[in-house]
């Protein structure tokens, strides 16, 4: 079936099908012209949002020539936004119109300090939606988000920080993942608040919303099946939302039932562990959220993790140096972290073996925290 750049099959029957066979056709017979003409055509109704998706999948050829085991990574840095997050942005929304719950004029509001926000940012305002985001105030550890802010702010978006200790009283008294919790709980508040408020806004709501992982089900997902064309023995991903982990091991395991299916998560960011012992559950009840379902739930309850992969910031730090050095990727820390997650997996695995994994973004993203960027998801 062909498809369109952005990955989603074009129907049969379809104009866009129709002017795919006829250009293979005039090409064939020669009239490579007229061929030209339609190709034209088709171009001057392309958005950008059209070249979302269909990203190369390349075999690393250096830091893990050693092993004995192949190790192939999806470059989805090459999404025209520069993240995965690309993917899920343009399919939430998207899914959001049909709907109807995403109206012409509309706002799109969720929380993020990571690749969402531009990512929404970016499909949003393609789209002639205005963009909200919340990110916190306060940021523990190293971490600074000020590039991917910068970005969002670039596309048009409105990022508005959220002071905790405005909205709770002894907020630093908290420790841990109860602090984690409710520095988010408390900025899904703010988009919870607006949606209900006013149905002109929408709330993307990336940690619960099926849609993302259903944009890596039918579209990442069946990518990399195109493009292995054969045995699959492991996928790799950080858990992050748990939409890109769970969509494409989805995916892959109707082909490849006997996948082991590992997840990545940073040392310092209990993001899994705030709804593993429903930390974030009690902070959004506190807040008056209603009850919610993350799509981390999903993956737990679905046991769908073979193995969960801890992996140190320095560690991280060093593979994503080496990936740009060694193999000339340009990439962040958390693809350092899912590369080096999916060498621990290859030494647990005979030799031949077949292990996919993902370089999410860019490492521009985080010149702010140069030379001591940070793994957290």
């Amino acid at each position: 079936m062909p498809f369109r750049p952005n990955g989603r099959p074009t129907p049969a029957g379809s104009v866009d099908n129709v002017a795919i066979h006829y250009t293979e056709t005039l090409i064939y017979a020669g009239t490579v012209d007229l061929a030209r003409k339609v190709i034209l055509k088709m171009t001057e109704k392309a958005t950008i949002l059209d070249y979302i998706g269909n990203t190369p999948l390349l075999k690393l050829r250096q830091v893990s020539d050693a092993i004995g085991v192949d190790i192939f990574v999806k470059c989805e840095f090459t999404n025209p936004g520069g993240s995965i997050k690309d993917r899920m942005a343009l399919c939430m929304i998207e899914e959001a119109e049909k709907r109807g719950d995403l109206k012409p004029g509309g706002t799109i509001v969720d929380q993020s300090t990571g690749n969402t926000g531009p990512a929404l940012a970016f499909v949003g305002n393609v789209k002639g939606y205005k963009v909200r985001i919340f990110l916190p105030a306060q940021l523990s550890s190293a971490y600074d988000s000020a590039d991917r802010v910068r970005i969002a702010r670039f596309y048009g978006a409105d990022v508005i920080p959220i002071d905790l200790n405005e909205h709770m009283e002894n907020a630093d008294r908290l420790q841990g993942v109860e602090r984690a919790a409710t520095f988010v709980a408390i900025r899904m508040k703010q988009a919870h608040d607006l949606q209900r408020g006013d149905p002109s806004n929408w709330w993307a709501n990336q940690l619960c919303n099926v849609d993302n992982t259903r944009a890596h089900r039918d579209f990442t997902g069946r990518e990399i099946l195109d493009q292995m064309d054969g045995r699959i023995d492991g996928w790799v991903a950080s858990v992050g939302t748990g939409g890109t982990l769970l969509g494409v091991a989805q995916a892959l395991k109707e082909k490849h039932p006997e996948m082991k299916v590992a997840g990545v998560v940073p040392t310092d960011d209990p993001r899994i562990e705030w709804v593993r012992s429903r930390a974030v559950h009690n902070a959004l009840e506190m807040f008056g959220v209603p009850k919610l379902r993350f799509l981390i739930e999903d993956l737990l309850e679905g046991k769908v993790m073979d193995d969960e992969i801890t992996i140190e910031n320095a560690d991280a730090k060093q593979m994503a140096d080496r990936l740009c050095r060694e193999e000339g990727l340009y990439c962040g820390m958390s693809s350092g972290a899912n590369v080096c997650a999916a060498i621990q997996m290859a030494k647990t695995m005979k030799k031949g073996s077949k292990i996919v994994t993902v370089i999410v973004d860019r490492r521009d993203r985080y010149f702010a925290e140069y030379p001591n960027e940070h793994y957290v998801v």
